[in-house]
C-alpha cells in the first residue's frame, strides 16, 4: 500500500469520526432544553420593548417559559402554531440586514406568539435561539 493510499485511508477515517462526532452532537442538542438570547433583538420597532401593551411583552416571556419546559426534540415535534417553523431570510421583508454571526444563514425561525399576537424571528444555533426581529404588525413576510 502506498503513501498516497495510506493518506486517504487516514483522511477516510477522520471523515467517519467527525461525521459520527457531528450525530453524536445533534442528537444531544436534541435532548437539550431551549436557551434565549435576545443580543440581537436590537432593530428599530422590532424589539421587545418596542411592543406597546404590557400584556402583549408578557406573551414573549410566557412562550420563552413554556418552550423552556420542552427539549428541543419535543419543540420538533409541535405543530408550527406551537412550535417554530423556517422560511427563507429572502421572505423577510423590513428585516434590515441579519447579523454577521447569521451571514451565511438562509432561513430564519418563526415562533409564533400566543393569542396570535406576533411572530418571534430569529436564528437557531446550537441550543440557543437568538431573538432578532418581533413581528406584532405581520408585515415581516407574508403569511
Amino acid at each position: 500500500m502506498g503513501r498516497r493510499e495510506l493518506r486517504n485511508k487516514s483522511k477516510d477515517k477522520k471523515n467517519a469520526d467527525h461525521q459520527e462526532k457531528d450525530r453524536q452532537y445533534n442528537s444531544s442538542v436534541n435532548n437539550l432544553y431551549p436557551k434565549f438570547s435576545l443580543e440581537f433583538n436590537t432593530a428599530s420597532g422590532r424589539k421587545i420593548s418596542d411592543i406597546k401593551d404590557k400584556k402583549d411583552r408578557v406573551l414573549v416571556l410566557d412562550k420563552f417559559v413554556y418552550l423552556n419546559t420542552l427539549t428541543w426534540k419535543d419543540i420538533k415535534k409541535l405543530p408550527r402554531e406551537q412550535g417554530f417553523e423556517k422560511i427563507p431570510f429572502s421572505q423577510l421583508k423590513k428585516a434590515g440586514n441579519k447579523p454577521h454571526r447569521f451571514k451565511d444563514e438562509t432561513d430564519v425561525v418563526v415562533f409564533r406568539m400566543p393569542s396570535a399576537k406576533g411572530r418571534l424571528i430569529g436564528f437557531i444555533d446550537s441550543e440557543v435561539f437568538y431573538l432578532v426581529w418581533v413581528d406584532t404588525k405581520f408585515d415581516m413576510y407574508n403569511h
